[in-house]
């Protein structure tokens, strides 16, 4: 189904975010674990209630290389490499990038042709918190996510639970 696109690539934005988001470990690598579920509702494949789930794991390193690898139900196993506050890594249909938002805090954002997702992670010692929030661009009326059996037409991807930890 064409629906795959939904969770890869906002979970690999997560995925990215978990690994870097505690500024303060100690180490030459910081690691995270994620997972997220959700609905997705889609015209283009016509799929109504369509369960997505995600987990991983990402990484960064000193030299702020991330690398995240995740599993979902939607896309199968994704891997993903990226460099901290560096230029937008190309992604099918479009970008990913990650940026610093705070000492704690980091936020990636997957670019689709007609809408963004922005994942933001918090991390203090053991506490850890995650938002993933889908936006149309202006002027565009259905989310489109990307897939390696084309595009899929949706109304705005539902997530109903999001968890991170530090590893």
């Amino acid at each position: 189904m064409s629906t795959r696109a939904i969770c890869p690539l906002a979970a690999a934005v997560a995925a990215t975010l978990g690994a870097a988001a505690p500024a303060d470990a100690a180490g030459p690598t910081i690691r995270g674990r994620f997972s997220y579920e959700g609905i997705a509702n889609c015209q283009k494949p016509a799929v109504q209630n369509f369960p997505i789930r995600a987990r991983g794991t990402a990484q960064l390193s000193t030299d702020r290389k991330a690398t995240l690898n995740m599993t979902s139900n939607t896309g199968g196993w994704t891997r993903l490499d990226a460099t901290l506050g560096g230029a937008p890594t190309a992604a099918p249909g479009g970008s990913a990038s990650l940026k610093v938002v705070g000492a704690h805090t980091l936020r990636a954002v997957r670019d689709y042709p007609n809408n963004v997702t922005i994942v933001t992670m918090t991390i203090r010692g053991s506490s850890c918190t995650m938002t993933i929030d889908n936006r149309l661009k202006p002027g565009k009326t259905v989310y489109t996510f990307t897939s390696v059996l084309g595009i899929a037409y949706c109304s705005r991807p539902q997530i109903t639970r999001t968890e991170c930890s530090s590893y």
